[in-house]
């Protein structure tokens, strides 16, 4: 209830999200209960560039038994971005 109320009292954050211009890699869980999947999609749409990761059967966590995956999701994007330079 705290983090809704949070988000609705932030406002809209789209313009700040448009200004971003350094690469960015959005990750989302598929099932997350409390930001929807349409959201995490919205978010990488409005970035310029944006990578959008979704995470099958994740929900509004960071569980531990994915920590590998997201380590391995961070490297290749990094490594990407070693090779655009």
């Amino acid at each position: 209830m705290r983090q809704m109320a949070a988000i609705v009292a932030g406002g809209s954050r789209i313009a700040l999200l448009e200004s971003i211009k350094v690469p960015t890699m959005v990750i989302h869980g598929a099932d997350d209960p409390l930001i929807p999947l349409a959201a995490g999609e919205d978010t990488a749409a409005t970035i310029p560039g944006a990578r959008l990761e979704v995470i099958s059967g994740m929900g509004h966590d960071l569980p531990e038994g994915l920590v590998s995956r997201f380590i391995e999701l961070i490297l290749q994007f990094t490594d990407s971005l070693e090779q655009r330079v």
